[in-house]
């Protein structure tokens, strides 16, 4: 067998495996497609621990303690930091103001 009739060989059964695996991947995607349309409803997830939860729920939280104890510490975070980025600036500015309007000097 030459080099050229063993390229060719190899060729072709690469190919061949290609077309398999592709055929393979197709019929398992039709399969899982077919089986997610059946299985998933609408809903969301919790933003601690991701689990599925109802779409009405408010806050995004399951109803573990700890999920509830989580999102509680960080919403009271987030809203210490949003006052900060108010506060803060705002002195500064009031700082600047006092000194401009005590003469500059």
């Amino acid at each position: 067998m030459s080099r050229a009739d063993r390229i060719a060989a190899a060729g072709l059964r690469t190919a061949k495996e290609a077309r398999e695996a592709a055929n393979k991947r197709r019929r398992t995607d039709k399969r899982r497609s077919s089986q997610k349309s059946l299985e998933i409803e609408s809903h969301r997830h919790c933003v601690v621990c991701w689990k599925p939860i109802p779409l009405d729920s408010d806050p995004a939280v399951c109803d573990q303690v700890s999920c509830m104890e989580n999102n509680n510490k960080r919403e009271s975070s987030r809203k210490r930091l949003t006052i900060m980025l108010y506060l803060f600036p705002g002195i500064a500015i009031l700082l600047i103001f006092l000194q401009l309007m005590s003469g500059g000097s």
